[in-house]
Order: C-alpha cells, then sequence, then structure tokens
C-alpha cells in the first residue's frame, strides 16, 4: 500500500488487539517512528508534492539532532518551504545553519537555495554571489543543478555566452541519461531562441569550449532566419561542416531544416487584402511596402516565387468582404488582411472562410473566431498588459495610472488593469488628462493625492490663524505609475511627475511613448516602455533591413515605422500557417518574439527600453520563475 505511512498499517494490523484491550479495560501506547522512518515518510511526501508537510517533519526532526544531522535536516526543510513559496520560512531556517565545518554537498545546497531565492526576488546580482563556490568535490548531481541555476542567473543578466557555456558543462554530469542530455539541448536553444540581445561572436572567450561555441553559432545563424531565409540553409550546412560531432546535429539540426523548408514553402497564389485609397492609404502603403520587401527577398533566390494579386477593400467593412470573395474566385491560396478592425469583423461575420486569411488587425477579446481566420496585429493592449507582466518581474505590486481621456486611453487601462489584477497587483487610484493639451497638474496633483495634501495643510494653517510655510507632500503607498500616453503628451507629463516630487517613482509605458523621427526625446528620461525590435535593435539583420527601408521609401517611413515591419513579418508567417496552421515554437520577427494562441491569434513578446539621454537603451529581459534547484529525495550524504 505505496503512500501509506507506518503507523495507519500498525492500527489495521493490531486491531483485534486494541479491540480486546479495550474490553479488558486496558490502555495500548502507540509505537512511535524512529527518526529512519519519519526521514523516509518525508521523502514520500516530497514525491507527492506535499512540501510543507515534509519540511514540518524535517524541522520535527532537527529539533533532537546535533551538528552535521542538525544542519542536513534545517536545509531540507528550507528547501522544502521554498517549494510552497515560503521564502521567510527558508531563509530563518538557513540562519540557524552554522557555515563552520560544513561537508561541501551540504554547503552548495544552501548557496543554491540562496541563489535560488535571490533570483526569484529579481535580484540576479545578488544570486551569482551565491554561486562562486568549487564545484570539484560535489557529486554530479549537485555540478549538474548548480550549473543548471548558474545558467539561469547568467540569462537574467543578459549573458547568453556564460548561460550557454554553463548549459554545455552541464551535460558531463548528467550521467549519459539519454532523455536528460536531450533536455539539457532544448534548454540551450531556448536560451538561445530567447536571449535578449545576440551574442557577439567576434568577442567571444578564448577558453569558451568548442561545444559551447557551436551552440553560439547556431544560434546566431537562426536569429537570422526570418531575415534572411534564403542564405539559411547554406549557412547551416557550413556550420555542420565545422562541427561535425556537434550534439545539437542529433536532436536539433533536423527539425531546423524541416522549419526551414517550411519557411520558404509558400502557396502558388497570395491574395493582399488593403486599403489602398482613402483615410488608410498611407497606413496601408507601409504595410505593403514591408510586405513586398521580404517577398522580393525570397524571389530573388526562388526560380518559381508564389504569385501576389493586391485587392483594393475600400473604405467600408462590405468592400472589404467583396474583395475577398473575388480573390476566392481568382483562385488565392491564402489571403493576407484586410486592414482595419471593422473589416476584419465583417470578415469573421460572413460565414465560412475557403480560404485560409491571415488578418492584418484583431477581434475584440470574447469573440468567436471562425476557423481559417489568424488574427495578426499590432493591438496597444497586448503591450498594455505586457507593461503589468514587466512590472510584476520588477517586483512591483502597487501603481497608479495616468491615462488619456479618450477611447484609445480607456482601453489601454482596461487590458493593463485586467493583467496587473490577474497578477496579484494593486491600482490604487486612476486619473484620465485631455489629450494634445499643455498642462496636466490638475490630473497629477490629484494622481499623487498633492491636492489633499495641500487642503489639508491649508486647512491647519486656518485653523491656527497664521501662515505656514509647507510643501505638498506625495502619496507613499505607490511603486510605479503606468502612463498610456502618446509621444507628445508623454514629454510634457514626465517632466511634471518630476515637479510633482515624483521623479524617483517609475514610470512603465507602451511604444505609444516613443516616435523614432523625434530628435528631442529627453523630455522622456526614465520612461520604461516596450517596443518592437524593428525600433530597438541597432544591429544585426533587423536594423539592416530598417535602414534600407527606411532609405527607399523617406516620405512615409517616420510617421508608419512599425508598419512596414507589420507587413514583413507577415509574408515571413504565410508559410507557417498555411502548411503547419500553427506556430510550434517561438519564430523571432520584426514586431516581437512571435507564437500563437489556440484561438489563432499571434502573439508579440515585445523588448524592453528605457530613455537615457534621449535615447531608448534596451533593458535586460525580465527575470523568469526560477527552476527549483530543489529535488525530492532523501538529504545528501556527506
Amino acid at each position: 500500500m505505496q503512500g501509506m505511512s507506518p503507523r495507519p498499517l500498525l492500527l489495521l494490523r493490531c486491531l483485534p488487539v486494541l479491540l480486546l484491550a479495550l474490553i479488558a479495560g486496558c490502555s495500548v501506547t502507540p509505537t512511535r517512528q524512529t527518526p529512519a522512518g519519519q526521514t523516509a515518510q518525508a521523502v514520500q511526501l516530497e514525491q507527492q508534492g506535499k512540501f510543507a508537510a515534509a519540511a514540518q517533519i524535517y524541522e520535527n526532526l532537527a529539533r533532537n539532532a546535533q551538528g552535521q544531522q542538525r544542519a542536513t535536516l534545517l536545509v531540507s526543510a528550507a528547501e522544502d518551504w521554498w517549494q510552497v513559496h515560503n521564502n521567510q520560512k527558508a531563509w530563518a531556517l538557513l540562519a540557524q545553519v552554522k557555515p563552520a565545518n560544513l561537508y561541501p554537498a551540504l554547503s552548495a545546497r544552501i548557496e543554491l537555495l540562496k541563489a535560488g531565492m535571490d533570483l526569484a526576488a529579481q535580484q540576479p546580482e545578488a544570486a551569482l554571489k551565491h554561486l562562486a563556490f568549487d564545484l570539484g568535490p560535489l557529486p554530479d548531481s549537485l555540478k549538474a543543478r548548480a550549473l543548471l541555476l548558474r545558467a539561469q542567473v547568467y540569462s537574467a543578466l543578459d549573458d547568453t555566452v556564460s548561460a550557454v557555456a554553463d548549459l554545455s558543462a552541464r551535460e558531463a554530469f548528467l550521467d549519459n541519461d539519454p532523455h536528460a542530455i536531450s533536455k539539457n539541448h532544448q534548454l540551450i536553444w531556448l536560451t538561445l531562441s530567447q536571449a535578449r540581445t545576440p551574442p557577439d561572436l567576434s568577442h567571444l572567450p578564448a577558453k569558451l569550449s568548442a561545444m559551447a561555441r557551436g551552440w553560439l553559432e547556431l544560434g546566431d545563424i537562426a536569429r537570422n532566419t526570418w531575415q534572411q531565409p534564403a542564405a539559411y540553409l547554406q549557412q547551416l550546412l557550413a556550420w555542420q561542416s565545422r562541427y561535425p560531432a556537434h550534439p545539437a546535429n542529433r536532436d536539433i539540426v533536423a527539425d531546423l531544416i524541416a522549419k526551414q523548408r517550411e519557411l520558404v514553402a509558400y502557396p502558388a497564389h497570395i491574395a493582399v487584402l488593403l486599403p489602398l485609397n482613402g483615410a488608410y492609404q498611407s497606413v496601408a502603403d507601409a504595410v505593403r511596402d514591408g510586405l513586398l520587401t521580404a517577398y522580393y527577398q525570397l524571389a530573388k533566390n526562388n526560380s518559381a516565387p508564389p504569385a501576389i494579386t493586391l485587392y483594393d477593400t475600400g473604405g467600408t467593412p462590405q468592400s472589404a468582404q467583396i474583395a475577398y470573395q473575388q480573390a476566392v474566385r481568382d483562385g488565392a491560396d491564402m489571403v493576407i488582411g484586410p486592414l482595419t478592425k471593422d473589416a476584419v469583423a465583417a470578415l469573421a461575420n460572413s460565414g465560412s472562410l475557403p480560404v485560409p486569411v491571415l488578418a492584418l488587425n484583431s477581434l475584440d477579446t470574447g469573440r468567436s473566431v471562425p476557423s481559417n481566420l489568424y488574427q495578426f496585429g499590432l493591438p496597444p493592449e497586448d503591450e498594455a498588459a505586457q507593461a503589468a507582466d514587466r512590472a510584476v518581474a520588477d517586483g512591483f505590486n502597487r501603481a497608479v495610472a495616468l491615462v488619456s481621456a479618450d477611447d484609445w486611453g480607456n482601453r489601454i487601462l482596461n487590458a493593463f488593469t485586467s493583467r496587473f489584477q490577474q497578477l496579484g497587483g494593486d491600482l490604487l487610484g486612476t486619473q484620465t488628462y485631455p489629450p494634445g493639451g499643455n498642462n496636466f497638474s490638475i490630473s497629477i496633483t490629484r494622481l499623487l493625492n498633492l491636492d489633499q495634501s495641500q487642503y489639508r495643510d491649508e486647512q491647519l494653517a486656518a485653523f491656527l490663524g497664521t501662515h505656514l510655510a509647507f510643501e505638498p507632500r506625495r502619496r507613499q503607498d505607490i511603486q510605479f505609475i503606468f502612463l498610456a500616453a502618446r509621444s507628445k503628451d508623454a514629454k510634457l507629463i514626465r517632466p511634471q511627475l518630476k515637479f510633482y516630487h515624483a521623479i524617483d517613482v517609475p514610470v512603465y509605458a507602451t511604444s505609444q511613448v516613443y516616435q523614432p523621427s523625434d530628435q528631442a526625446n529627453d523630455d522622456l528620461d526614465g520612461i520604461s516602455f516596450d517596443d518592437m525590435p524593428w525600433l530597438l535593435e541597432n544591429n544585426g539583420a533587423i536594423a539592416q533591413v530598417r535602414n534600407q527601408l527606411a532609405g527607399l521609401w523617406k516620405n512615409n517611413f517616420d510617421a508608419n515605422s512599425r508598419l512596414y515591419a507589420l507587413g514583413f513579418d507577415a509574408w515571413r508567417l504565410v508559410p507557417l500557417l498555411y502548411n503547419s496552421k500553427q506556430i510550434t515554437t517561438p519564430v523571432q520577427g520584426m514586431t516581437g518574439l512571435l507564437s500563437m494562441g489556440s484561438d489563432g491569434r499571434i502573439h508579440r513578446q515585445l523588448d524592453w527600453a528605457t530613455f537615457r539621454n534621449g535615447d531608448p537603451r534596451l533593458l535586460k529581459q525580465s527575470v523568469p520563475a526560477p527552476i527549483p534547484t530543489v529535488l525530492a529525495g532523501s538529504p545528501d550524504n556527506p
């Protein structure tokens, strides 16, 4: 009867004896478990995921233990409390362990636990200091665990080279377990795929292993697949000739080649539905030109590129439906567009879609989505939700919001609030401001409770019958401000926030605060915002394509830069959606790291930057939730 403790078994076996004893008026003394039996019970509870109960057993045993045994039990209890996110209890137990004369494995477990808790608390620098111990005297299982956690810390510090080096070294300590080694390869690839900034391959450390160097070079090739699909296969074959014995050849490269073939296997005829005249013409032109740039990159290396037909969707939702129907009659295999939200909704309402559609906007949340409809756009609501994610990941859970008093501001606020509260955040106050104005003092003073502070001081002066020199005090319970503002308003709001004593309060915003064509962004210093790689990366293939388009379409590029990236990515998504009907693993696009939900909506994971001296500077990625360094099982022996 696995999972049952010894005591219930004892009671079942002795039930007749107990009944006789009760009848005779005698008492029976229960048998106490030995410490070894209780330790085995704790291990069993860990295996069942009942870490709090296991921690209690270890704590009880520690009260009657001495020396190394007591320290080992306390560490085991602390590890289990961390598993249930009771870091306060874990730190308190570690404080009872005297660091002197501990055997190496136990000392390493303590430092691993401290590092894991520091990483979870968004303090990767502190975590790294705990991981400086010598791995030499440790068992292989602890070496593997230490290298895994250290790789996570390096990833949080945006040091991809060191992270890959540690994960590569980890393979030697996985007991030749094919499953564990394969998972380690997948983890290396995930680390490379989600790296915030690409490593500089021309300045790799001299002592870097050949295995790690091979991983980094392969990751660099894959990162540029989206922008340079024609050259990808040639680069991959060259990599294989340089690293014929590299482990990635076994379980990564074959999959990359297969996905690359999908990436360039376009349907024969693609229809593009855009409002080529009227109010949205300049926007549609940007999408079209970005799409055609991606098309010509493919066509120049393809003997039979797909045919493209442009259809004008006009100015009404109904005309978009008519354009789609005409494209179907003309034999289109895939449709890109329409562009406006109303046109996408009209297409979704038209019933079945015999030809798959990659719409360039999205439906309202909660609406039913017909099959064959994929949604890919730049909705500001997604950016607001990611602002909530970032703030919470940075350790903030109390906020106020200052938003534009219009429909756009309301949508942004609702998206931020919903996600922030879902993550456990507390929105303490909200104020709107009139967009396009010059003076936002009323909204800001109300947001920061300065008006109430001034009122209290004036009341006190009136009561005392004398003039008092005072300075209003802003509220002290907020950790950050969420700002929903366009660039022009943000440039005026940020200095006024400083004037009203909020210079030390972090400000999170969305991409609308950044207009790349503006030269004077100094007033935005200190604002952190999310935006697409297209605008934030200054090196590599993304920057190369962006600079090329900026030179080709000077009149339209500055005002609609992000839409060129939307068109580019839309073209590259077509073969993935047409052949697989899904995105199995995230792909690095111009507009972000792209993935797909079950409703056919394409999600963009954005970059983060902050303004310094008027320029956006990339921020390190937010710290991921750490992989637990504790494995269920009995404590390590000396």
